[in-house]
């Protein structure tokens, strides 16, 4: 049957893909390649190619990555006629993105414009603040202790609140704001309770345990930070 599937590669690591997500790049007609930038690579791409058969016809398109939503939305929706042809044409198309397809990914913004509409399904990938927890034996949370999934984008005092009244933190997109969330994790005295990584799983992986070792020029677009004030 002929349909759209959204396939999550994981953080970085191509042993990390499942073996549902391989199994799916196996049997596409088409692959979608989003890419962040006009000409640019395909990051999810990098991790999954070696699964991928050379009879896959590859597509690379430009999703905006602006905080115009409207240009952003108008871009994909362009992209969303596409997908529904081929997918009405026969062909099985693959989308792949970075981490889960359900969690920040702009898989989600296509996924609304093509649901009830063609075939779709979605294969989980790992999340990175999973992978990133095991692969440094921190445990996110335990018992009854909720865990809070904070983009660190725009106005902070949200988090300052956070910080004071929780105990288990991701906190993610922190890479233009890495300053302004330094200071508050001094302030709140969780300087010991953290864990800074960037690029986990990539060649380019930084991790460090010490608030006072980062330096804030070194962090990738793909930084996250665990705090979990029981651990």
């Amino acid at each position: 049957m002929s349909k759209l599937i959204g396939i999550g590669v994981g953080p970085g690591d191509p042993e990390l893909l499942t073996l549902k997500a391989i199994r799916a790049l196996e049997k596409l007609d088409i692959l979608l390649l989003p890419t962040g930038k006009t000409g640019g690579e395909s990051e999810a791409y990098t991790i999954c190619k070696s699964y991928i058969p050379s009879t896959v016809l590859l597509e690379k398109r430009h999703f905006p990555m602006t905080n115009d939503k409207n240009t952003m939305l108008s871009a994909i929706f362009e992209i969303a006629i596409e997908v529904r042809q081929w997918v009405n044409e026969g062909k099985t198309v693959g989308f792949v993105t970075l981490g889960d397809p359900m969690l920040y990914s702009t898989y989600g913004y296509l996924l609304k414009f093509l649901k009830d509409q063609i075939t779709i399904e979605t294969i989980p990938g790992i999340m990175s603040f999973g992978a990133i927890a095991s692969g440094n034996n921190k445990v996110l949370c335990e018992g009854d202790t909720p865990l809070i999934v904070y983009p660190c984008v725009d106005d902070l005092k949200e988090l300052d609140a956070l910080l004071a009244t929780q105990k288990s933190l991701v906190l993610m997109k922190v890479y233009k704001s890495f300053e302004s969330v330094k200071a508050l994790i001094l302030a709140h005295h969780l300087e010991d309770d953290c864990l800074i990584v960037s690029d986990f799983g990539k060649a380019s992986q930084k991790i460090f345990k010490a608030l006072a070792d980062v330096d804030s020029s070194e962090l990738s677009y793909f930084t996250t930070i665990l705090i979990n004030k029981e651990n």
